[in-house]
C-alpha cells in the first residue's frame, strides 16, 4: 500500500534548488545541525490575520511575506522559519471581522523567544521579514533580544515593500513601474497594490469578481495627507508615519475592509512588485552570505563586564 502525506500544505517537503529543505519545521535535528554549518541565515516571515476586504484571504499578509521568503530561500539556500501568522495591529484595525490582534506585549515577548532560540539553534543572522503594518514594534524585539536576553546574533527587521519603495512612489505620477504597467493609487491597505500582490502570489485564493465592488467610498482623514505618510511608509518626507497618530477606525469608516481602490488591482502589477522584491532580496542575501559566512558574526552586543554603570 502506498502512503501519501495527509496534508498538502504541511506534510510535503519544500526543497531549494540544491535539493535540501527550505523550512525549519520540516527538518530533522541532524538536518538542522548540517544546515547551520553551511548557512546560518534564517528568515522569519511575520504576518497577520486580518480583514482584507471582499476579494482577499484573511491570511494575505502572511502569504505574501512567506512566498517571497520561500522564493529567496530556494535560490540562496537560507532557511525559512515557520511564519508568525498572528500579528500586532494599530488601534484603528481593531474590531474588523477576521482581524485577530495580538497585544503588543504578548507579540513582542513571543518574537523575542523565537529569536533567542533560533540563535541557540545556530542561526546567527536572523531576518524578521515583515509583511504587515507592524514595523513600529519589531525593532523592539531586536533590542530586547540583544539587551535583555543576551542574544549574540545579527538581527535585522525589514518589510517586503521596503525593497520596492522606488516603484511604489511612482503611484499616481503616470510613470511606469515596468513597460506598460502603472500604479494609479498609493499603497495603503487592501487596495490596488496589496490586492494586486496577493492576486499574483495566491491567485486561487482571490475572488476576482469581488474586486469590482472593493472600493472605498470616501477616504477619511483627521489630518491632511501632506503631514502624514499614509502610503505604506514609502514617503520619508512626511512629519508623521501613519502609525504615529490616531486614525479613523476601519470598522466605522471602511466597513468593506478596503482602504483605497482594490478594483484597480491587476495581476501584472503584483508580478512586477513581488518579482522585483524577490530579486533585490536575493541580491542582499548573497551579499550577506559572502560578507558573513557561517560562524562569522559582527559584534552587535555589549559584554556585561564592559559596562561601567555598576562600577566605581
Amino acid at each position: 500500500m502506498e502512503f501519501k502525506p495527509l496534508s498538502e500544505r504541511w506534510c510535503k517537503p519544500v526543497l531549494n534548488r540544491y535539493g535540501k529543505k527550505i523550512y525549519l519545521d520540516q527538518m530533522t535535528v541532524e538536518e538542522l545541525k548540517e544546515r547551520v554549518e553551511e548557512n546560518d541565515i534564517v528568515i522569519v516571515p511575520v504576518g497577520s490575520m486580518e480583514n482584507h476586504g471582499p476579494p482577499s484571504p484573511i491570511g494575505e499578509d502572511t502569504f505574501i511575506g512567506a512566498s517571497i521568503a520561500e522564493r529567496a530561500a530556494y535560490e540562496t539556500g537560507v532557511t525559512v522559519a515557520p511564519p508568525i501568522f498572528y500579528g500586532s495591529h494599530p488601534s484603528h484595525h481593531y474590531g474588523m471581522p477576521g482581524t485577530i490582534p495580538v497585544s503588543k506585549d504578548a507579540f513582542i515577548g513571543y518574537l523575542v523567544s523565537v529569536v533567542k532560540w533560533l540563535s541557540h539553534a545556530g542561526f546567527k543572522k536572523i531576518i524578521l521579514w515583515n509583511s504587515h503594518g507592524q514595523e513600529y514594534v519589531l525593532p523592539i524585539v531586536k533590542d530586547k533580544a540583544i539587551v535583555e536576553e543576551g542574544v549574540h546574533a545579527l538581527i535585522m527587521v525589514t518589510s517586503w515593500w521596503s525593497w520596492v519603495q522606488d516603484l511604489l512612489r511612482k503611484a499616481g505620477t503616470g510613470e511606469e513601474i515596468a513597460p506598460g504597467v502603472r500604479l494609479e493609487t498609493p499603497f495603503i491597505h487592501a487596495d490596488e497594490v496589496e490586492t494586486s500582490c496577493i492576486w499574483y502570489v495566491a491567485p486561487e485564493l482571490v475572488n476576482v469578481e469581488a474586486m469590482k465592488r472593493s472600493k472605498t467610498e470616501k477616504m477619511t482623514r483627521f489630518i491632511d495627507a501632506r503631514w502624514i505618510n499614509a502610503a505604506g511608509n514609502v514617503f520619508p518626507d512626511k512629519p508623521f508615519n501613519w502609525y504615529d497618530v490616531s486614525n479613523p477606525p476601519e470598522i466605522y469608516h471602511y466597513s468593506l475592509g478596503v482602504v483605497g481602490d482594490a478594483s484597480k488591482a491587476d495581476i501584472e502589477k503584483g508580478k512586477v512588485l513581488i518579482e522585483k522584491s524577490i530579486e533585490r532580496f536575493i541580491e542582499f542575501l548573497e551579499w550577506l552570505k559572502s560578507e558573513y559566512p557561517p560562524g562569522r558574526v559582527p559584534k552587535t552586543w555589549i559584554d556585561p563586564e564592559d559596562l561601567k554603570y555598576d562600577k566605581p
